[in-house]
């Protein structure tokens, strides 16, 4: 996938940094296909924006680079659209799309549950406590309560 990051190295640091995290994630056991219509857009993108998020603390980016490109500029009206989509089932505008196309690119799920996870982090007292949080997922309506994400794109 070289058009995640043009460098391999640096492609397959956070690559590796990023499934990792998802080794620590327990809904990761649960999850056999993520496009079988029981778990939210919500959901399912705290799971690779968490596993974003850990890319990041370990390896100094994250894994989806290629997206900030196409969200600068643009952040506001894509996280309203997530909003909007997010107790969803059908992940296909979001997750697991490849490249995508030039006015929407593949995978912009992964990018916004960054964003709401590293909100959350940002926000937490404790640091390692919220890390845990984000990993174990238990309740996603929560985490996005608490990360103030909604509130932000929708004051």
């Amino acid at each position: 996938a070289n058009w995640m990051q043009p460098d391999v190295g640096d492609r397959l640091v956070h690559l590796i940094a990023h499934e990792y995290a998802h080794v620590q994630q327990p809904i990761t056991e649960q999850i056999d296909n993520p496009n079988d219509g029981t778990h939210t857009l919500l959901e399912t993108a705290l799971v690779e924006g968490t596993a974003e998020l850990v890319a990041e603390l370990t390896s100094g980016s994250i894994s989806n680079a290629h997206l900030l490109k196409f969200t600068k500029g643009r952040e506001a009206q894509i996280e309203r659209e997530f909003l909007a989509e997010m107790s969803k089932t059908d992940l296909s505008r979001w997750l697991y799309n490849g490249v995508g196309t030039e006015s929407w690119p593949g995978d912009l799920g992964y990018w916004v549950g960054y964003r709401i996870a590293r909100d959350f982090y940002s926000k937490a007292p404790d640091k390692k406590v919220a890390l845990h949080e984000l990993l174990i997922l238990k309740d996603p309506q929560d985490i996005l309560a608490r990360s103030g994400f909604a509130a932000r794109v929708n004051p």
